[in-house]
């Protein structure tokens, strides 16, 4: 069927109404391209395909892949060695969680949903990634302490040497012999190093390293001598943090490179299951009814 007589039957807005129901962005894909065949056989497939989906909304089983998402730029990127952020990893780790369930369900219905468990049987179990990424990457994105023994005891002595500093800090915010030395009593940063506003006017009573000024140069931005150190060692934790975590999330992108037809297949897979649910839920919402095909007569 060519465009014009799409366009005549006003078919690209029946697929705008389609593609509001896909739950990610891979069976969007593919419901924006869906076209009209002439095969015979691949229409009842496809008929078939939506009457066991809509059988399967019909149990009220939880079916949504609205937690999934199409993970192939971010197998690629691994594939390539890239490495890849916390949020990528989670992204990996949910979709598999979706893949997980979806493939539990539909194991369940085999003898009712025969279709959608050929595609179904299709995605991938015990890959490891789920375990793996949850015990390294918390729900927020964050990189955790027990991801390693070294984070973890990097960490800790960035705990110590932070409130360490911070004491010493404090004490020049406190003590009446320098606190109206100070445009206001706050711990401030400038060039990632805990400084102090001291008033210009006593530039040098307070034996430190100047880091920056204000506009109007009233005010200077300082390093105390006495808390340099421990600047010094929170600067070269906080690069060692960096390096660990980078270190790890390297590992991680690694184990989902060599995973990564398992991985590319699966969302294709979950793209397909989502259309037969996208097309579902649209002939449920219209009260449609299954027609009998049959064979074009000239």
């Amino acid at each position: 069927m060519n465009e014009k007589a799409l366009t005549t039957l006003e078919y690209h807005k029946i697929i705008t109404r389609l593609v509001e129901y896909a739950d990610f962005s891979a069976s969007a894909d593919l419901a924006r391209h869906l076209r009209p065949t002439s095969d015979l056989e691949d229409a009842r497939h496809r008929q078939q395909a939506t009457a066991e989906a809509r059988y399967t909304l019909s149990l009220d089983t939880d079916v949504s892949l609205s937690q999934a998402q199409d993970i192939r730029p971010q197998v690629g990127l691994a594939r390539r060695d890239g490495v890849l952020e916390p949020g990528d990893l989670l992204a990996v780790k949910n979709t598999l969680i979706v893949s997980r369930k979806l493939h539990r369900i539909l194991a369940d219905l085999a003898d009712e949903t025969p279709l959608l468990w050929d595609l179904g049987s299709r995605l991938p179990v015990g890959l490891g990634l789920v375990d793996r990424i949850g015990k390294t990457i918390s729900n927020r994105g964050e990189v955790l302490d027990s991801a390693s023994e070294k984070l973890g005891d990097i960490r800790r002595e960035m705990k110590i040497t932070y409130e360490r500093m911070m004491s010493r800090m404090q004490r020049y915010l406190t003590d009446s012999r320098t606190a109206n030395m100070l445009q206001e009593p706050i711990i401030t940063q400038r060039n990632g190093r805990n400084v102090l506003p001291l008033r210009a006017e006593f530039k040098g009573r307070i034996k430190a390293v100047i880091h920056d000024q204000s506009a109007s140069g009233a005010t200077l931005f300082i390093e105390p001598l006495a808390v340099v150190e421990w600047n010094n060692r929170y600067r070269e934790l906080e690069l060692a943090e960096r390096d660990e975590v980078r270190r790890i999330l390297a590992e991680l992108s690694h184990a989902v490179a060599q995973h990564a037809e398992a991985l590319n297949e699966m969302v294709e897979v979950m793209a397909e299951l989502d259309l037969a649910l996208i097309r579902a839920r649209y002939a449920l919402d219209i009260d449609a009814t299954e027609p009998e095909l049959v064979p074009f007569k000239e």
